[in-house]
């Protein structure tokens, strides 16, 4: 492993770093906001800077010493990025018999490191709990990752639930799919064997905050720096996702996006399949309404004074629905 960079080579880093990110906040005044062209320069823009990332970590400590598939999670997982966005992602890595685990995980970590470092660069957040490729925790062998799946579900407390839940929304960006599926995969056995999960995670996700007061207005944040605003992801966007990722992990559905886990599900759950334009149309709006913002800590936030009042009818009606849906999911997820 080579020593540490020098001052030109750190310089010639951030200049492609910069190029990148100005590059993007170019992008962002020209794409039409639909959810597809988001997800594309969200798509595009990160994987750039993950190149950048491998180049730099292969620079200073040599070339790639394994198989790796980079994945993330959250909104990017499922496809679902406004303008900005944080950072919720891992790494798999292949351990082939005879390697030294340990010098792998260096290796790897000191990747993600970069790589967080880089995302940064452009325009990510860090995240706030620390899913990242920096951490030991996102950044595993095959093996341990498994491992780690199979000690959640075993220790099943609130806290790894939440990180096993995190984990299925996982979507690969760089890498062998085969990596991810796998563990997918293993998730799927274990609630073969134990179905009582099932009810596990349904007590996870289920505490559903309302969005809508009992006089028919929309709740508004009453403390913070959110004060006065609406919480769309919280109270509109979740119960969606949290029940079609249930019912995803029942029905054995790979899928990581909530409109493609939609269209997968089987026949028989047409009455929730039916909800799926109603989802569909309130992602388009909320990055019509959200594409002024500049700043990720304000993205999610709406201001309800600047909606008119059929917006906030459509708004109260897709709220409405989303606690349907979840409702319904709960009645079907762990039924038999």
């Amino acid at each position: 492993m080579s020593g540490l960079p020098n001052q030109n080579e750190q310089n010639r880093w951030q200049n492609r770093l910069d190029e990148l990110y100005q590059k993007r906040l170019s992008d962002l005044k020209k794409i039409e906001p639909t959810i597809q062209n988001v997800h594309e320069l969200h798509e595009k823009l990160m994987k750039e800077t993950l190149q950048v990332a491998i180049e730099k970590t292969e620079s200073e400590w040599g070339s790639v010493p394994a198989h790796f598939t980079f994945f993330v999670m959250g909104s990017a997982g499922r496809a679902e990025q406004l303008f900005w966005s944080d950072q919720d992602h891992g790494i798999i890595f292949e351990q082939k018999e005879g390697t030294d685990k340990e010098e792998l995980q260096t290796y790897f970590l000191e990747l993600g490191e970069t790589i967080v470092d880089a995302l940064e660069a452009v325009g990510y957040e860090r995240c706030d709990g620390n899913v990242m490729a920096s951490n030991k925790k996102w950044c595993k062998s095959r093996q341990d990752f498994t491992d780690q799946i199979l000690r959640w579900l075993k220790e099943d407390t609130w806290e790894n639930l939440r990180y096993l839940l995190t984990f299925f929304d996982g979507r690969v960006v760089s890498g062998s799919e085969e990596f991810l599926t796998d563990l997918k995969q293993t998730i799927f056995k274990e609630v073969q064997r134990n179905p009582k999960l099932l009810n596990r995670f349904k007590d996870n996700t289920g505490r559903l905050r309302n969005g809508i007061g009992m006089f028919g207005q929309l709740l508004t944040e009453t403390e913070g720096k959110h004060k006065g605003t609406f919480d769309l992801k919280q109270l509109a966007l979740f119960p969606y996702v949290n029940g079609l990722r249930l019912l995803a992990i029942q029905e054995e559905v790979l899928a990581s996006e909530t409109l493609e886990r939609f269209q997968q599900l089987s026949e028989s759950q047409s009455d929730i399949k039916k909800y799926e334009p109603s989802y569909r149309k309130l992602l388009e709006k909320r990055l019509m309404w959200q594409q002024s913002i500049d700043q990720y800590d304000y993205i999610h936030h709406l201001q309800v004074s600047s909606l008119d009042s059929d917006e906030k009818r459509q708004l109260k009606q897709w709220i409405k629905e989303g606690r349907e849906l979840y409702h319904k999911v709960e009645q079907i997820v762990g039924r038999e």
